[in-house]
């Protein structure tokens, strides 16, 4: 790449002092980071991240690492000198160098936020590429005080009062979606800020007693974003105001907010989505672990400030994505007076609030993903248009298949349903066991297929009186409507007899006076981890 006549190669950095080869393994023990980590910096010129990287380049021994520039492109030229002078410094420095350009539209609403978004979407596809899963930032604690502040002006829960942490793991709304020629599990990532402690003019004196340049970014003193109002107007303000130790006070009750978070989340840690109960029976692999239930009794018997924080805690989690304070105004509402319904959910996921329980589907038009890793709440993968019996439709579902008797027969999405003839006497059922069941062999057809629901299916469960639709036998089962249309049917002529995966047709069931039985199994295909 070219080097931007500005920026010739720098002499070599100054020869390093003992405090100044040893200062990297200081903050690195004091942000928890081991030496065996593989590192990747997130490189913007600035003088924290450039802090970071001469530190790295001088410690002793020297980390594994890399450098990622992420290239917004929102300033032009200064957008490309940014990059020329952290690509030449890395080179003097015998740093590996990576440069990442994200392209999103400028304008519209929340810039800042969708600049964030993007950058940390390309560290973390890097991070993912190179193995390196420790991302390095350079955030200090005036950034820290300064996100306390934002947050604070725009009326901002306890969990988000807490400000900045020190360390953290990125939401899987972040994560890139894994390639079918890339690894098969994705690598444990975490977002480290080891400058936490220092303050800004603490960081520059250090660069400037070395005699080390750094970029300065135009937009960091640009009044449409919210940060530079805080940073040049509100806080220059307060310290005038309230003198230093009103700063100070600041930064205290932000620890002091802190603690009490850490206290309250003990009190509600253990709530997390339990496994759908139908999700094997009626989701493709690579989907049946996304979402999930809870009960609605570990909610409602918490107090309501605690109810708030697990949450919005349990759809940031469950989904990537975090509830604005509109939308969780009105679940905690729907919750508190007992209602039934469903709510739409960033990133078209969607919640249904029952009598007994809470269940988070994803969107309906996820396609399953043959290299998606079984227990990660994995990003979705490509959407299909159309909803579910559009998705059935492409993967192959629409037409019966034909089930021999004994055989077995497989499934568009890598699930089997077999058969297989018993004996006169028949074995007892496994009870409690949805994916194998026995029938009655004399009283079945000719003929057995598979398929799936229809528009008019009724059916006849086991210990029922008697038959009812099965859209609402599946309802009352606790299926949402948005899993039906993909869970096998075996049935013989116009009969159902087993809804794979949840429940076999009285009139088929083993009896005492059974003399030959068959054997149906709904087999999943074996993932590995």
């Amino acid at each position: 790449m070219r080097v931007h006549p500005e920026f010739p190669l720098p002499p070599a950095p100054v020869s390093s002092t003992a405090a100044w080869s040893l200062r990297w393994g200081q903050l690195a023990r004091a942000a928890g980071i081991q030496p065996s980590e593989r590192l990747l910096l997130a490189l913007s010129g600035g003088a924290d991240s450039v802090l970071l990287l001469h530190l790295l380049a001088g410690a002793q021994p020297k980390p594994e690492v890399i450098a990622c520039h992420v290239d917004h492109g929102l300033r032009g030229e200064e957008s490309d000198r940014d990059a020329d002078f952290v690509e030449t410094l890395c080179r003097s420095l015998d740093i590996p160098f990576e440069r990442r350009a994200v392209e999103f539209e400028a304008d519209g609403p929340s810039l800042e936020a969708r600049a964030r978004e993007a950058r940390y979407r390309a560290l973390i596809e890097v991070a993912e590429a190179t193995g390196h899963g420790t991302i390095l930032t350079g955030h200090h604690s005036d950034d820290a005080l300064e996100t306390l502040l934002m947050r604070w002006v725009r009326g901002t829960g306890l969990p988000g009062l807490r400000g900045a942490r020190r360390s953290l793991v990125p939401g899987s709304a972040l994560r890139p979606r894994p390639s079918p020629e890339g690894p098969s599990s994705p690598i444990a990532i975490r977002i480290v800020r080891p400058l936490f402690a220092m303050r800004r003019e603490e960081v520059r004196r250090l660069l400037s007693d070395r005699g080390l340049a750094w970029r300065e970014d135009s937009s960091n003193r640009d009044p449409r974003f919210t940060r530079s109002r805080v940073r040049h107007g509100f806080l220059p303000f307060l310290e005038r105001t309230l003198g230093p130790e009103g700063i100070d006070n600041l930064r205290a009750f932000g620890g002091a907010v802190e603690a009490l978070e850490v206290r309250l989340a003990g009190a509600t840690a253990h709530l997390a989505w339990a496994p759908s109960r139908h999700a094997l029976a009626s989701r493709p692999p690579g989907t049946e672990t996304l979402g999930g239930t809870l009960p609605r009794s570990a909610l409602m018997r918490l107090a309501s400030p605690l109810r708030r924080r697990a949450l919005w805690r349990l759809l940031t989690e469950g989904t990537g994505h975090s509830p604005g304070r509109v939308l969780l105004e009105a679940l905690l509402a729907d919750l508190a007076a007992g209602r039934c319904t469903r709510h739409a959910l960033p990133g078209r996921w969607t919640l249904v609030l029952r009598s007994s329980e809470l269940q988070l589907l994803p969107p309906a038009s996820s396609a399953p993903d043959a290299g998606a890793h079984a227990d990660l709440q994995s990003p979705l993968p490509f959407p299909v248009e159309g909803g579910p019996a559009r998705r059935l439709a492409d993967l192959g579902f629409s037409s019966p298949l034909v089930l021999p008797v004994p055989g077995i027969v497989s499934l568009p999405d890598g699930r089997r349903v077999s058969v297989e003839s018993l004996d006169a006497a028949p074995p007892r059922p496994s009870p409690g066991d949805p994916f194998e069941v026995l029938l009655d062999a004399d009283r079945l057809g000719d003929r057995l297929t598979v398929r799936w629901p229809r528009t008019g299916d009724r059916f006849h469960a086991l210990g029922a009186p008697g038959s009812k639709p099965l859209r609402r036998f599946l309802a009352d089962r606790g299926v949402p409507r948005e899993d039906r249309a993909g869970i096998p049917l075996v049935v013989s002529g116009s009969e159902i007899l087993w809804i794979a995966g949840i429940e076999i047709a009285h009139d088929y069931r083993v009896r005492a006076d059974t003399r030959s039985c068959i054997r149906l199994s709904l087999h999943l295909p074996r993932r590995t981890l």
